[in-house]
């Protein structure tokens, strides 16, 4: 009878403590699947398109999260399966209910099923000071591709796909790229948005070191975060309103040349060119709105592609449609084309003469210039690859077919 106690009261310490590590793992980033937030959104396109989105818990910090925001026409066939990678300070929320003016829209719209991302940095209150932010310390390129990693999971296992096409914007170039490296199998094409991979040493043009802080600031020593959101408030609100600055007549010229100038991105319309005409002020104001305010400085210092995951990019053979502008600086295309051949395959790169970086994403002519190559090569691409998985699944029934039956003697032991 003491035996018999003493089994269970052994099997019950067990179990305690085998939920306690469980727990414990799931506190440190551990995969804790996605819960829905928030009721779904009808967007009011044509055809109707629904939001809907998850949000996980990645770790114990209130910032430790990561979110998904799925795009879906309700006579939508889901073809391409597509996971949107948004840029630095940026995130997966829909800024524009215009599908000539973002992309994951357009995509939706014309019956593809997208999804968009929520990087950690979007779950950082935009009034938390730099001395709460040392948990950015740990927020590496590494950990980001894991949480891309837990989310790509996430969307296969919910619409029951093998694989899935990877678009990202700028940084989240970067994090395609790594996401293939990493996962090739899943990755059955990458669209590039005028990016490469950032590595230490590489930033083509932009400005700046590395930030000594824990987080670099969306707001800079002059445009501070609160002058940026009051001047984007402004360009939205009443784009004609007198400007802020004194020199310009409006807030969309202010805002303008704001952009125009910005020397982080070489001066000269690298950042967008609404002056040439490539970009809208109201458009990019409610776009810039949405960005997060922080995000890690350690990912500037990085050089996170390595040999190993080089040689698997490389290997990996995987399709790549880049777009890359010219205005950052004169290396910028040939960073773009560079990076795109990683993969090992033939990449498609397309360069935007007299493009800022923001024009790529939401500019006036990326309809016609962006999205739509963008869509044809997706569909062309889905098609393919559901062409070779039709074929390779004849002829394994073939196969199986040609075998002869069994008889007694070879199934007899």
């Amino acid at each position: 009878m003491r035996a018999q106690i003493y089994r269970f009261w052994l099997i019950g310490s067990l179990i305690i403590a085998i939920t306690t590590m469980l727990a414990a793992d799931a506190s440190l980033g551990a995969p804790a699947g996605f819960a829905p937030s928030g009721s779904p959104q009808t967007i009011g396109a044509t055809p109707t398109v629904t939001q809907t989105s998850w949000t996980s818990v990645r770790g114990r910090s209130p910032f430790d999260r990561i979110g998904l925001h799925r795009l879906a026409a309700a006579s939508s066939g889901g073809v391409p399966l597509v996971l949107y990678l948004p840029g630095t300070n940026m995130n997966g929320d829909l800024p524009l209910s215009d599908p000539r003016h973002w992309l994951p829209l357009y995509l939706a719209v014309n019956g593809a099923d997208v999804w968009s991302m929520d990087y950690r940095t979007h779950f950082i209150l935009p009034q938390t000071p730099q001395s709460d932010l040392s948990k950015l310390r740990e927020w590496t390129d590494g950990l980001f591709v894991s949480d891309i990693g837990a989310a790509v999971d996430f969307v296969l296992a919910t619409t029951g796909r093998s694989r899935l096409f990877i678009a990202g914007f700028s940084r989240g170039a970067t994090f395609a790229y790594l996401y293939a490296a990493a996962h090739p199998e899943k990755v059955s094409g990458l669209v590039i948005l005028d990016g490469f991979i950032l590595r230490a040493g590489n930033m083509g043009g932009l400005e700046g070191q590395a930030s000594r802080a824990y987080a670099t600031d969306i707001g800079g020593r002059s445009l501070t975060y609160e002058k940026r959101k009051a001047l984007l408030e402004l360009v939205i609100r009443d784009p004609d309103a007198p400007a802020p600055i004194p020199k310009f007549h409006t807030a969309r010229e202010n805002l303008e040349h704001v952009l125009y100038e910005s020397k982080g991105f070489g001066g000269h319309g690298g950042l967008a060119n609404p002056l040439g005409g490539y970009s809208d002020a109201v458009t990019l104001a409610r776009v810039l709105i949405t960005y997060d305010r922080y995000w890690p400085a350690v990912q500037d210092g990085e050089d996170p592609l390595t040999p190993a995951l080089s040689r698997r990019l490389a290997a990996s053979k995987i399709p790549v449609l880049a777009f890359a502008s010219t205005n950052i600086a004169p290396q910028w295309p040939a960073q773009v084309r560079s990076a795109a051949s990683q993969t090992g395959g033939e990449p498609m790169v397309v360069v935007l003469s007299g493009w800022g970086h923001l024009d790529v994403l939401c500019g006036t002519h990326a309809q016609a210039q962006v999205y739509a190559p963008v869509l044809a090569w997706l569909r062309r691409h889905a098609v393919d690859e559901a062409s070779g998985r039709a074929a390779a699944s004849r002829a394994a029934s073939a196969a199986a077919a040609s075998q002869p039956a069994p008889t007694s003697q070879s199934t007899a032991r």
